[in-house]
């Protein structure tokens, strides 16, 4: 039997409202072929797909994300759906908690991102 592997980045950014972090953060993501990404701090009250497309690229990626109150906290957290399916999911005040399955080899774990408790 193989192992399963998949690649987890968990970052806190210090803001992503700005196109060239956006950026940055971006290249990293691609450098290092990750199939999940835990942004902390985002400093976005929203994200939607651009801000997505931004971060993760042309490959098709699905998120879940807390808001950050105003300039403070959001947590954004991003999946390849090619690799991870996800089960369940709670956004809650200071996290973002997921439980994923692996479409090729069906193992089951999960992840949280917490910020300033």
């Amino acid at each position: 039997m193989m192992g399963i592997s998949v690649k987890v980045i968990s970052w806190n950014v210090r803001g992503l409202n700005c196109p060239v972090k956006r950026g940055d953060v971006k290249w990293v993501l691609r450098k290092y072929a990750c199939d999940v990404a835990i942004l902390q701090e985002s400093k976005m009250e929203e994200v939607g797909r651009d801000v997505v497309v931004s971060l993760w690229g042309r490959r098709r990626g699905e998120w879940l994300y807390l808001p950050s109150v105003g300039q403070s906290g959001g947590i954004i957290v991003l999946w390849d759906p090619q690799v991870l399916e996800i089960e369940d999911s709670r956004v809650g005040c200071f996290s973002v908690c997921c439980k994923f399955k692996t479409l090729h080899g069906s193992f089951v774990w999960g992840l949280a991102g917490v910020y300033g408790l």
